[in-house]
């Protein structure tokens, strides 16, 4: 092999990974189940899932295998694809928020608001005070302390705890 066929070689390669870094692939949850894993994979660095339900979100939760928009999913994340998920915010009572925050997921809501999930028992100064907005989303059982309370006031974040 010749240098110049080497050096254009690299030049394709480096170009294709450029693309890639910048591209965006946005797709609702029927889209989602038809395409395939390694083109997702190869050619976009981020996925964005628009209007996912609540079977859906608990299924990624639980890692069900039987679902191919979730091993699609699981997949990209493997690959180091973002995965952005927008759902509706009558929604987030119900997700399953401890399950879905250990995965490495963006979430907003219909409004294009941040959505944080936080699973821990207490939420404190330190956990909202890095926030700017947006809305966090709290386990059932999840103490404010007064701090966070004020906190929250403050920095414009929607609290809602679970039922």
């Amino acid at each position: 092999m010749n240098n110049e066929l080497l050096q254009r070689i690299i030049e394709e390669v480096v170009s294709r990974l450029k693309k890639r870094a910048e591209s965006t692939l946005s797709l609702s949850v029927a889209q989602l189940r038809e395409i395939e894993p390694r083109t997702l994979c190869c050619q976009y660095s981020s996925l964005h899932l628009l209007q996912a339900d609540l079977p859906l979100l608990e299924q990624i939760a639980e890692g069900c295998a039987d679902n191919m928009s979730v091993v699609t999913i699981h997949e990209a994340l493997a690959c180091g694809v973002r995965v952005k998920i927008s759902l509706q915010h009558r929604l987030l009572p119900a997700i399953p928020v401890r399950k879905l925050a250990r995965l490495p997921l963006e979430f907003s809501d219909e409004l294009g608001r941040i959505i944080v999930l936080h699973p821990d028992k207490l939420l404190s100064y330190a956990d909202v005070a890095q926030l700017k907005g947006g809305v966090l989303v709290l386990r059932r059982r999840c103490v404010v302390t007064a701090l966070a309370q004020d906190a929250v006031g403050t920095r414009n974040v929607q609290l809602i705890k679970q039922e």
